[in-house]
């Protein structure tokens, strides 16, 4: 916000609003900005939405993206004084030491109407704040709101025909929660200037405000060091049940000092592990590894919420499968190598749902077991076998679904080493496997499903470079892979500790 002719944006009175503390990080010691797959889709979102209330209209557009982004405050001025434009996109206002931009101002006979473009599925309470922030702005400049609205993602839109999106965005008057939620701005903005103002950091606590609206991106500077292992590492809920009362009554922190009693048999081993140092594996693990059947596959899913379909017959929040990567393990003596990955990948298909069906039929053959990491995969299939596109292949899903086993699951009832602290995730396990080389650092790599989705959004944006989709497709290939052979990997050790088990 430096040499700038105000203070506040609106995004930084939301971000203060959640938490003073962030918004000084955020003046401070701004975390550096990183592309989400949020982002694009929201991006895609406003443009649809532009693109349909500016038919047949007199527009000023003054989003950023356009190239006669100059002097946007004089202009969206000019554009509300002057009857020659009905339709401001992006308006700019500078008051009281704050900045807005209005997504969408509509000429009406008594004044404007204020709209907001939001790419959830649903109206949401900061969505109320962030147009309180922005009625209350125009209003002190003396513009006159005849109404405020809403625009979200209708959940329920099916996209049938190439480039109709009119059904896709939903209107919702909010002009009365607007004006109520008003009434608290003038506070908000005279309690959050002295931040701007090389103030010290407020000494605020952690608590549920460092996920609600929205994750901090600053946990990790307020976590508290410490070495302690604390009882709030143990899976499940902790919040609110007889095991957080009693520890904060009686001012226990340590996992080791929890009363066994507090503790069901799942946690108890647990603690112990913690307690003794040691890794531990269930009973039932024998029986689990006895009863595999050859060749082991293992097998990993990506997705995308689309936002605005791309695919007919597809919705906008329902994940559409776009890649799979499998792994064969054809014997025990047999090693395999990261690279060996068989995968499937593609992006804009229209017969995309089919085909990754179809391929993955192919893959993994009518026998042998099947290893997932989470029940996500699932719940893909599932989705699949009621596709028009796919109802003639039910039964062969309903033959693979059968043959599929959760690692996930496996772990939580048979495996915990205390270097996990509590988590199960697959890039947690792998990194307590002994001679695991799988690397899921950051750099440039995809790490994560959120990733997976950037790559798609940034694949199928037709302004990418040819070169650029070429690494996006490549870095997918890579990440998916290293999932599979995450799971192979730990599979394999249970196995080896099975066996080593069975002979004591």
């Amino acid at each position: 916000m430096k040499n700038k002719n105000y203070s506040l944006t609106k995004s930084s009175i939301i971000s203060g609003d959640q938490c003073e503390k962030k918004l000084w990080f955020d003046i401070n010691e701004p975390k550096k900005f990183e592309q989400k797959a949020n982002f694009l889709r929201g991006y895609r979102f406003e443009d649809e939405v532009r693109k349909i209330y500016a038919k047949d209209q007199k527009v000023l557009d003054l989003s950023p993206k356009k190239e006669k982004w100059i002097k946007p405050k004089e202009r969206t001025e000019q554009a509300i004084n002057s009857k020659e434009i009905n339709v401001i996109f992006e308006g700019v206002f500078i008051f009281l030491d704050t900045y807005i931009r209005t997504d969408i101002l509509i000429r009406k006979n008594k004044g404007w109407e204020l709209l907001e473009i939001k790419s959830s599925g649903e109206q949401k309470n900061y969505h109320i704040t962030d147009l309180a922030i922005q009625s209350y702005i125009l209003k002190k400049m003396g513009i006159n709101l005849t109404s405020v609205k809403l625009i979200h993602i209708n959940k329920n839109f099916i996209f049938k025909t190439e480039g109709d999106y009119k059904d896709l965005p939903v209107e919702v008057d909010v002009t009365s929660k607007v004006v109520e939620k008003e009434k608290e701005i003038p506070g908000l903005i005279k309690k959050l200037l002295p931040i701007t103002k090389k103030s010290p950091c407020p000494n605020i606590k952690m608590g549920d405000h460092c996920k609600k609206p929205f994750d901090c991106d600053y946990i990790d500077k307020c976590k508290p060091k410490s070495n302690i292992i604390s009882y709030e590492i143990l899976p499940g809920r902790i919040k609110g049940t007889k095991l957080e009362k009693h520890c904060k009554a009686n001012g226990i922190k340590k996992l080791e000092d929890v009363p066994a009693e507090l503790l069901n048999e799942n946690r108890k081993i647990i603690q112990d592990c913690h307690k003794k140092n040691i890794t531990w594996f269930g009973p039932n693990l024998n029986n689990i590894i006895k009863d595999l059947s050859w060749p082991i596959y293992f097998m990993d899913f990506e997705t995308v919420m689309q936002g605005v379909p791309k695919i007919k017959g597809t919705k906008p929040y329902i994940p559409l499968p776009f890649q799979w990567s499998v792994h064969k393990w054809s014997s025990l003596d047999k090693k395999i190598k990261l690279n060996d990955a068989n995968s499937f990948l593609d992006f804009l298909d229209q017969n995309i749902e089919r085909k990754f069906a179809e391929s993955l039929l192919n893959e993994l053959g009518d026998e042998g077991s099947i290893f997932i990491h989470s029940p996500y995969e699932k719940k893909v299939l599932d989705r699949l076998k009621k596709k028009d596109s796919c109802k003639d292949l039910v039964n062969k899903i309903d033959k693979l679904d059968a043959r599929i086993l959760d690692t996930l699951e496996i772990v939580r009832k048979e495996f915990y080493d205390p270097n996990m602290n509590g988590q199960y995730k697959i890039k947690v396990i792998n990194k307590v496997i002994p001679n695991s080389d799988i690397n899921y650092e950051k750099k440039d790599n995809i790490v994560s499903g959120e990733d997976a989705e950037l790559a798609w959004f940034i694949y199928t944006d037709p302004k990418t470079p040819k070169e650029e989709k070429k690494k996006q497709k490549k870095l997918l290939i890579d990440y998916c892979s290293k999932d599979t052979f995450a799971v192979y990997y730990l599979v394999k050790y249970l196995m080896e500790k099975s066996k080593k088990n069975k002979k004591k």
